[in-house]
């Protein structure tokens, strides 16, 4: 069963991680590398962070590394730029963390209690950059791994459905506590499904509950 993580309790962590990415700021910077900034997405921004209760993964959090500046043209080769993400990583964040993983889309860190054999919370880093299409429209683009061709890329990213106006009409309501409830009931209902699919599913219920 999954529980929600309050964010009294996320918060120290928060600002930990924000220290520690602050001074890779300064890093790539000084280095004449890039320059990016740091989003949070995802369940922590909507107060929706949650976990397994009395299980040994802790929670999560999600960042976009935006890039704003490439220093030099071979910074943008996706191997190389996210590599060097990695190793500045497992350089800058002390040893309560575990060296950088790289998956998919993401590389991720976790800050583990060796002591009690857990992980308190772990952190999905993506590194994403925006760009103009031919027609003028704003896309993103991140970096992919493929583990069957060990190759790296630019991707797209998938355009979403627009939930924020959606978003804001809920919590402009008042209902924001309702979705809460739901969304903790929807991913306990479907613990295997993705925490954003459980949000939209979540948020599109909620919507057509009051304005509909």
């Amino acid at each position: 069963m999954f529980e929600f993580v309050t964010k009294r309790e996320c918060q120290p962590y928060k600002v930990e991680v924000d220290n520690f990415i602050k001074k890779i700021h300064k890093i790539l910077r000084k280095e004449k590398i890039v320059n990016f900034r740091d989003d949070l997405i995802g369940s922590a921004g909507r107060h929706l962070i949650t976990r397994v209760e009395n299980g040994n993964k802790g929670f999560d959090f999600d960042y976009n590394l935006e890039i704003t500046k490439f220093y030099d043209d071979k910074f943008q080769n996706p191997k190389t730029l996210k590599n060097i993400f990695r190793n500045i990583f497992d350089k800058t964040f002390d040893d309560s963390y575990e060296w950088a993983e790289d998956s998919t889309s993401v590389f991720t860190i976790k800050k583990v209690d060796k002591k009690h054999s857990r992980i308190i919370f772990s952190v999905d880093f993506a590194i994403v950059h925006y760009y103009e299409d031919e027609k003028g429209n704003e896309k993103q683009e991140y970096i992919r791994f493929d583990k069957n061709t060990n190759g790296y890329s630019w991707c797209d990213r998938p355009e979403a459905t627009n939930h924020r106006q959606s978003a804001m009409a809920i919590r402009q309501k008042g209902l924001w506590n309702e979705l809460r409830e739901l969304y903790l009931k929807n991913k306990n209902k479907e613990p295997n499904k993705k925490s954003r699919i459980v949000y939209y599913q979540t948020l599109e219920t909620i919507y057509k509950r009051h304005f509909q």
